[in-house]
């Protein structure tokens, strides 16, 4: 257990180049403070699941536990470096 913080910038890259797929919910939420948001999610066919990525911007980084998550609910293992 362990490995590096990533992106979820990177982390949606790494996980759409290995099938999965970066998509929209059809709706918009509004946040407390009036701005719209779109509700990304990215979803895995092989897996027939998919991971939220709620309020996650490209730039929040996540520790491995959570990236260990994603890749179980994924059916994914993605290849881990470096700090990203």
């Amino acid at each position: 257990m362990g490995g590096p913080w990533l992106s979820v910038g990177k982390l949606i890259e790494l996980f759409t180049a290995m099938g999965c797929v970066l998509s929209e919910l059809p709706g918009t939420l509004i946040y407390k403070d009036g701005a719209p948001r779109k509700i990304r999610y990215l979803y895995s066919p092989e897996a027939d699941d998919f991971v939220s990525l709620g309020d996650l911007d490209d730039g929040d980084r996540l520790p491995p536990s959570e990236v260990e998550s994603w890749e179980r609910r994924l059916g994914i293992q993605i290849p881990k470096g470096a700090d990203n």
